[in-house]
């Protein structure tokens, strides 16, 4: 990995350099969010952040790394989940078909990327779970879903970036030392792309004056980017973690997805229907700024991803002991903060008081 170290610094300097071309480019292309009811920001501000840590690490990785070939499939199939999140920035693209493309993204990747989830690990205590012919459909499922649960959880700045980045450096700790350097090595890339975009999405002065905006185009990459991440690093041979683990790296993503939805269903309205019920609303409708509301969730995400690899290093077998320790964290999750969100909000509230 030591070799790669002064690649690293190129990759920032790509991904600052193309951020500030994209910015004028991003208003020719129309590739702006601009305010509305639900929307607090001011002025119009450009969604190029996802296009531009995708061309960033891909240019990198080619330009830097010796990659398997099937990387160069699996990168065009990334472009696509990209394309048809930047379409969906710029000219509204109906949900059912943005599901469809993600999951025959899904389909690809794992027959012709061949990162394909085949093995759930011993989640029950009865021996391992070979998926058999169910693979490829769940591989499918589950990048979509992940597509989506970072897509979902986009509401605030810094939220789905730092998310992802605290996936990845987890990633990294697991990884390195097991993993092919080289791959150690794309880890590492993405997580400096992303700490690129986050000083302009931050604003971090004096390094960025425009703000920008990662878009549907970058939070279904960055979902996608850590589906696949996982999958192919609780699949491989290197022994990097098991299944079970990977739940812990994208917890926040995957409960506050799951309990918008089943919330949304029960009202009678569409999975898709947007609101203002994720996490981060109630953390605000408590009282907490929008950067409290960022520091708050990403320490809880970094505090369970910490508890995901505590587990994964003492008990690497055990998988049914960190499966259900995760479906009762996704069980307090679900009752406590989303079943009595008010009541949340206003003890919150209580303790900023």
């Amino acid at each position: 990995m030591m070799q790669y170290l002064p690649s690293l610094a190129g990759v920032a300097i790509i991904s600052f350099l193309l951020t500030r071309m994209l910015i004028p480019l991003s208003h020719f292309m129309g590739l702006l969010d601009r305010p509305d009811n639900r929307k607090v920001h001011t002025g119009s501000i450009p969604l190029i952040g996802g296009i531009s840590i995708y061309l960033s690490v891909l240019f990198c990785a080619v330009l830097f790394l010796n990659l398997p070939e099937h990387f160069i499939g699996i990168a065009l199939i990334c472009g696509l989940v990209t394309f048809m999140g930047a379409l969906d920035d710029r000219y509204p693209v109906h949900p059912n078909y943005r599901l469809l493309m993600q999951l025959i993204a899904g389909v690809t990747i794992a027959t012709v990327g061949d990162v394909c989830l085949r093995d759930l690990g011993n989640l029950t205590g009865f021996g391992a779970i070979s998926l058999g012919l169910l693979a490829i459909p769940f591989t499918a499922i589950t990048i979509t879903g992940l597509c989506n649960a970072y897509n979902m959880v986009d509401g605030i700045d810094g939220l789905t970036g730092s998310l992802t980045l605290v996936s990845l450096l987890a990633l990294l700790f697991l990884a390195n030392g097991r993993a092919a350097e080289n791959e150690v090595a794309l880890l590492a890339y993405m997580a400096t792309s992303i700490g690129v975009f986050l000083v302009f999405n931050l604003t971090i002065r004096p390094f960025a004056k425009n703000k920008i905006f990662m878009g549907d185009a970058g939070s279904t990459f960055l979902g996608c980017s850590v589906a696949i991440a996982t999958i192919y690093f609780s699949q491989s041979e290197s022994n990097v973690l098991r299944p079970a683990t990977a739940l812990w790296l994208v917890a926040i993503p995957l409960m506050d997805m799951t309990s918008t939805m089943v919330r949304r269903i029960r009202k009678g309205k569409s999975p898709f229907h947007a609101d203002r019920t994720h996490l981060h609303h109630i953390l605000m409708r408590g009282g907490l700024s929008q950067r409290q509301a960022l520091v708050t969730i990403i320490v809880a995400a970094a505090s369970i991803a910490g508890v995901g690899i505590f587990l994964e290093r003492v008990w690497p077998q055990n998988d049914a002991i960190s499966f259900g320790l995760f479906l009762l964290t996704f069980t307090m999750y679900f009752k406590f903060i989303f079943q009595h969100a008010f009541k949340f909000a206003r003890s919150i509230r209580r303790l900023s008081a």
